[in-house]
């Protein structure tokens, strides 16, 4: 393997522990989180996870092949600790001067770090791509994590700023209504 072919596969191992982290991250972020809306917000985010799985799969066995994505996928089912994932959040929040408090605005920073590493772990696996059907799935999954940072964000500010949950989303980035 090349140094590129490695870089590519530690990436795909990232991609996967966020993945089969991902979902019990926000279970985890709801039991955090006092307010009954906040806790809807974070279980229906938990919910959309399963739907990302397939585009996963599609964008990795594009880039390092379906043979390899599979063992390396199998793997990680075998071995997945959500629990990593969550301390890794809490560690990178806590890293960056945050209370470690566990209330509704340390629940929100944490899902909006993880956001931000998935979204920049997918931009770094866009370099390595040639296809232009992968690289835009490779952008429509970039974007869906976008809006979902942003919506996370706007809770945020809600929070901070009025201290209301908005218990619904009250926009869509991609412009639909």
């Amino acid at each position: 393997m090349t140094h590129i072919d490695d870089k590519i596969i530690e990436l795909a191992r990232t991609a996967l522990s966020f993945e089969y982290g991902e979902e019990n991250f926000y279970r985890h972020a709801a039991e955090m989180t006092k307010n009954p809306s906040g806790k809807a917000m974070f279980l229906r985010l938990a919910e959309e996870e399963s739907g990302y799985m397939e585009d996963m799969h599609t964008l990795f066995s594009a880039i390092i092949g379906k043979e390899e994505w599979q063992r390396l996928a199998a793997e990680e089912a075998a071995n997945a600790h959500p629990s990593k994932v969550i301390a890794d959040m809490e560690a990178a929040v806590a890293h960056r001067g945050q209370a470690s408090i566990a209330d509704d605005a340390q629940a929100l920073r944490m899902a909006m770090e993880l956001e931000r590493r998935i979204i920049h772990l997918l931009k770094d696996m866009s370099e390595h791509i040639s296809d232009p059907a992968i690289l835009k799935l490779a952008g429509k999954m970039i974007m869906e994590e976008t809006s979902q940072y942003d919506a996370l964000q706007a809770q945020l500010d809600s929070l901070q700023n009025v201290g209301l949950w908005l218990d619904t989303p009250e926009f869509r980035m991609d412009g639909r209504f």
